[in-house]
């Protein structure tokens, strides 16, 4: 994705101005280390450095797609801590992060705008991606 398009994202789903956030998975992440995997920083607060980059994630992976199906839908996209990108990979529906597994659902609040969508819970069935979050989706899916 391009980065002005993550850096919207970033700015609609965390907020203009906001510089550091967490992912769903709760791994920092610096607003400015967009695509960056190497860049090491040290968070305000801190004393270690630590890379802060981040990827724009296709929750359902586009290896999961048909050939007619379209998996560049905004409600499809999660800003993710790169690691946690590469860690997930394309495992569908189930992944693990560690010693934490995770599910790819179908997100209920976009089928009830009558939007297509995908969300992740934990192991709890606690939704944790934006979407849930937030309590909203986007309404325009381009």
């Amino acid at each position: 994705m391009e980065k002005e398009k993550a850096l919207e994202l970033w700015d609609v789903i965390y907020g203009k101005g906001t510089v550091w956030a967490t992912d769903c998975f709760g791994t920092w992440m610096c607003r400015d280390d967009y695509g960056d995997t190497e860049k090491k920083r040290v968070r305000p607060g801190n004393t270690d450095e630590f890379e802060y980059g981040w990827e724009i994630d296709h929750i359902r992976p586009k290896s999961n797609f048909g050939e007619n199906a379209d998996p560049d839908l905004l409600n499809n996209y999660e800003i993710v801590h790169w690691r946690n990108n590469r860690g997930k990979g394309d495992n569908y529906p189930q992944f693990a992060l560690g010693d934490k597994t995770f599910k790819v659902i179908k997100c209920d609040i976009c089928e009830s705008n009558d939007l297509k969508g995908y969300g992740i819970v934990d192991s709890d069935n606690k939704r944790i991606d934006w979407k849930g979050r937030a309590g909203k989706c986007f309404a325009n899916n381009k």
